[in-house]
């Protein structure tokens, strides 16, 4: 396999958080094949992103199954995601299971209506805002706001075997 169709596999891991895919959600940066090992560069959709432990898990997994007898490092780079790194097709399941990503008006994610109000302001967790709909009665998370991209001065590495 090469460098793209490792990033393939990579990109069908789910969040274990959010039901979507690593490459649509903008957690997957890039995967690499030097000399029988494979690096993968993710980043968190939050500083403390209390998943990254299974995601890494999931994704050496996914690899090992596709890419047999290579050695699979997971380095994470911290504070790097951004809510616009999230794909069209990332955005519409989101969407589907019930989120709105920040960086444009609130809209209701099950019923689409302006007509929404903050409820709070974190939900189930910092990068997380919990909005209540008037249109159908439905509340939502808005995902990527201030909280997801605190910064660390250097990459986190992790996950290697």
């Amino acid at each position: 396999m090469n460098a793209d169709q490792l990033a393939d596999v990579v990109a069908g891991v789910s969040d274990p958080e959010i039901d979507v895919g690593l490459r649509d959600l903008g957690v997957l940066r890039s995967v690499s094949l030097t000399d029988g090992r494979i690096r993968v560069h993710l980043t968190p959709t939050r500083l403390s992103c209390p998943a990254v432990g299974e995601i890494a898990r999931r994704v050496r997994a996914a690899l090992a199954e596709a890419a047999p007898g290579h050695g699979i490092e997971v380095v994470w780079e911290r504070g790097a995601w951004q809510p616009a790194a999230v794909t069209a097709a990332g955005r519409d399941a989101l969407r589907r299971g019930g989120y709105r990503v920040a960086g444009t008006a609130p809209r209701c994610p099950y019923c689409d209506s302006e007509d929404v109000e903050q409820a709070g302001r974190f939900g189930g967790a910092v990068c997380k805002v919990p909005y209540d709909c008037r249109g159908c009665g439905s509340t939502f998370d808005v995902i990527g706001t201030a909280g997801c991209n605190a910064m660390l001065p250097t990459p986190v590495r992790g996950g290697s075997r």
